[in-house]
């Protein structure tokens, strides 16, 4: 998850081939690293059809699911930033076109697993390396951002697994979609095949099918791209009634000549080609669907953002109003725990516990507790370690790599839970606490989601927002015949407090602070300033639009009091 929030920068939308070919060219940060059977945390396309079963079964063996997400921008706009002034449906408007446009390009995924009768659990991470796949109408368009691919490269993301070894994914609306089209019209999903490769390949076919035998074999080019090899293979099909097409283990299509009889055999043991393609197009959302339909809980770090990155990818696009977007979250996932949110809530608890948080990133909330969770002074702390797959995440901290920071969500959450349990009852006996038992004490914090730097400081995916907690908006009005400049303002105040800025003309503007302290600060400095006035914003009194209106409400009042009146009168005559 990107927790930094860099300043606008370059904006691309590029040729996802030509990207590809300069970023494996000059951004190599890694080479294409080969893990040991007992590191299989990465997952690309080569090894994904052959762990899903196990990614499947950990999932449904688990206690909860952590996830974090990469992505190839934050801000789409120049003004997409958070500001203090966002309500709800603001803010998720800036994150929608994020989510909408940019390019989901790593999950993390850590299941939770606790061992039976000890204390003790098991983290399975996977670090999913994703990149959507273009087919017939189905073609994302790739949006980057400089500052963001900077980050990742500052992390050693490695781009030739994304783009060369990405599992692929679809969302379940464009699978339907697609579906849809090539009712009748199968053709439409071979339609953006390679003309040359397929004119490579018939070429080869031509010159030796008429002197072969039945049996006999023609191994062709190896296709490294496994839904290319799909969409060839049905081609081939298409084109000779008298051949059989395979993939072979080592990549290359075999071949072979067979009879009509044969061949028809063959078919019917097989699955239909436009069933494995759909399944290799949709890859990851395999996963997502599992996840989905065994509503465990689902934890994240400042999770909002992530949240609509999973539905804009992986369920439908995003709905233009905030509530809808809400009532969707909440069906596919009904329990929700963000770890910011929580630990902003019950920092106070924690400090007087004697854990240091100088900050609530994810890191150094898990470097406080990693080291000496016996701070938290609570019995029967759980112990935490990784499964197999992922052993090089104990050997390394590999921090903004999705896997790795899933896993600390969860390890954050489960020792959070565990804390709040423990203050909330007596366990000071020798029975250990299963992770049911957890669950009503976290009934506060479920499905709450921070908000960085907005109106609110959370929002409630289950219901009601909350109220804001900032101070009240300050209006700032000119003294002097200088206009107000947004950037002075910004720079004069912020040495108080954390503000925004948002101007109402050249000579008014409001000013929205951080917190209370920092508001007081700022009306008593300029309380007697001779170049601008600050009051505390009052909508009747500062806002042009609501006077005129409440002016113009007073008039219409006015004139049908007075036509009543003349009206009464008239009959009374």
């Amino acid at each position: 998850m990107h927790s930094h929030v860099p300043a606008q920068r370059g904006l691309f939308e590029v040729n996802i081939f030509e990207l590809a070919l300069y970023l494996s060219c000059s951004c190599r940060l890694r080479p294409c690293t080969v893990y040991s059977s007992r590191d299989m945390a990465n997952i690309t396309r080569h090894n994904f059809e052959e762990l899903l079963p196990g990614i499947l079964s950990t999932i449904e063996k688990c206690d909860f699911i952590a996830l974090d997400t990469e992505f190839t921008g934050l801000h789409f706009h120049s003004d997409s930033h958070n500001s203090l002034f966002d309500t709800p449906q603001e803010r998720y408007s800036k994150l929608r076109q994020t989510a909408s446009h940019f390019t989901l390009c790593q999950l993390g995924l850590s299941a939770f697993i606790k061992a039976p009768s000890e204390n003790r659990y098991c983290a399975h991470t996977y670090n999913f390396y994703l990149f959507p796949r273009s087919c017939s109408t189905v073609d994302a368009r790739f949006y980057c951002q400089a500052s963001s691919i900077q980050f990742l490269c500052q992390y050693g993301f490695d781009f030739n697994k994304l783009f060369y070894e990405g599992v692929s994914y679809l969302s379940m609306e464009a699978e339907k979609e697609l579906r849809q089209q090539c009712q009748g019209q199968e053709s439409i999903l071979t339609s953006d095949v390679d003309d040359y490769l397929v004119t490579n390949f018939t070429s080869a076919i031509s010159d030796w099918l008429p002197t072969a035998k039945e049996g006999d074999q023609l191994s062709m080019t190896k296709i490294s791209d496994d839904i290319v090899s799909v969409q060839v293979q049905a081609l081939l099909r298409d084109c000779f009634p008298t051949i059989w097409t395979s993939q072979v283990g080592t990549g290359e299509i075999l071949i072979t000549k067979v009879t009509p009889e044969k061949r028809a055999a063959l078919l019917a043991d097989e699955t239909p080609w436009i069933e494995r393609l759909f399944v290799k197009l949709a890859g990851f959302n395999k996963v997502f669907r599992h996840i989905s339909e065994l509503k465990k809980p689902v934890i994240g770090h400042n999770f909002l953002t992530d949240l609509l990155f999973l539905h804009s990818k992986f369920y439908k696009p995003l709905p233009a109003k905030f509530k809808d977007f809400k009532r969707n979250i909440h069906k596919l996932f009904p329990h929700l725990y963000d770890t910011k949110f929580l630990i902003m809530e019950i920092r106070k608890n924690l400090e007087e516990e004697g854990l240091p948080l100088a900050s609530t990133s994810l890191s150094r909330v898990y470097r406080a507790l990693h080291t000496d969770p016996r701070k938290l002074g609570v019995p029967h702390m759980p112990d935490i370690e990784l499964a197999e797959n992922c052993a090089r995440y104990d050997q390394e901290e590999l921090f903004h790599e999705a896997g790795f920071d899933a896993y600390l969500a969860g390890y954050v959450f489960l020792k959070m839970a565990h804390y709040i349990k423990a203050k909330d009852t007596s366990i000071m006996h020798p029975k250990l606490l299963t992770f049911r038992k957890y669950i009503p004490a976290l009934a506060p914090y479920e499905n709450k989601t921070n908000v960085i730097r907005g109106s609110i400081p959370y929002v409630n995916i289950a219901g009601e927002d909350p109220a804001s907690r900032r101070p009240k908006l300050l209006y700032v009005t000119s003294r002097g015949p200088s206009p107000l400049q947004a950037k002075e303002l910004a720079t004069l105040f912020n040495t108080y407090t954390s503000v925004d800025v948002k101007m109402i003309d050249k000579r008014h503007a409001l000013l929205a602070t951080s917190n209370y302290g920092g508001s007081k600060d700022i009306m008593r400095a300029f309380k007697n300033d001779k170049t601008i006035h600050l009051a505390y914003y009052n909508v009747f009194q500062h806002s042009k639009p609501v006077r005129y209106g409440l002016w113009g409400a007073v008039a219409v009042m006015g004139a049908i009091s007075l036509w009543v009146l003349l009206g009464d009168q008239s009959k009374r005559q």
